[in-house]
């Protein structure tokens, strides 16, 4: 085997790691979060300051907005107080179809995964409330200190509908069940189902291949 055929051999078997390490940050991000063990999912985000989180109600910016949004928004169940709270309420969520760049000098990654799961929710001690929740993920991924760290995550919604409801009936997706304090509002719409209505064809972008981030 000569150099060049061992180096390409020896990038690529990196690049596979790099995917199943990314995939696995995503799996973990998904049990933490139904499980409302935020720490624990803050813990897959990079340090730096120039994270972002988008959902569907607006965006968290840098590392602390990413905090604020996981540790005060939704609250991990270890706070006190928290476990009383969340008697009733589930989220669980699942990805799949999943398709991951990682950049040739082998410092990011790019994904994106389509994600379906149901929401029980409940208002004031009203009975807890069924919903389907539908909708994408675009990830941007970077390797940090030898461990795959999420660098930006954006949610792109489907549907948010009872579960006794039709998707074509529901509300635009642009809201939560809770008081929020993201840094910027959303401004723009999110995609509804409409009968005259064309899903876009950019939420999100595909990744493709790339050199460096």
């Amino acid at each position: 085997m000569t150099e060049q055929n061992l180096e390409a051999l020896t990038r690529e078997y990196q690049r596979q790691i790099a995917v199943a390490e990314c995939k696995n940050v995503m799996g973990r991000s998904m049990y933490y979060g139904v499980a409302w063990l935020y720490r624990k999912l803050l813990g897959l985000w990079s340090q730096r300051e120039d994270c972002q989180l988008s959902l569907p109600w607006g965006s968290y910016t840098g590392r602390k907005g990413v905090e604020r949004c996981y540790l005060q928004d939704f609250g991990d169940r270890n706070d006190p107080g928290r476990l009383e709270k969340l008697k009733g309420i589930m989220m669980l969520y699942t990805i799949d179809t999943p398709i991951i760049e990682v950049a040739a000098d082998g410092q990011s990654a790019k994904g994106v995964w389509i994600s379906s799961g149901c929401d029980t929710w409940r208002e004031n001690d009203e009975h807890p409330k069924g919903y389907w929740r539908w909708g994408k993920y675009l990830v941007d991924f970077l390797l940090e200190d030898g461990c795959w760290k999420i660098w930006h995550m954006t949610f792109y919604p489907f549907f948010l509908t009872s579960y006794d409801q039709s998707w074509t009936q529901a509300p635009a997706y642009d809201y939560a069940f809770f008081k929020t304090s993201c840094d910027r509002p959303r401004d723009t719409p999110v995609y509804h189902y409409g009968k005259d209505v064309v899903y876009p064809d950019d939420q999100p972008s595909i990744p493709t291949p790339y050199e460096c981030m």
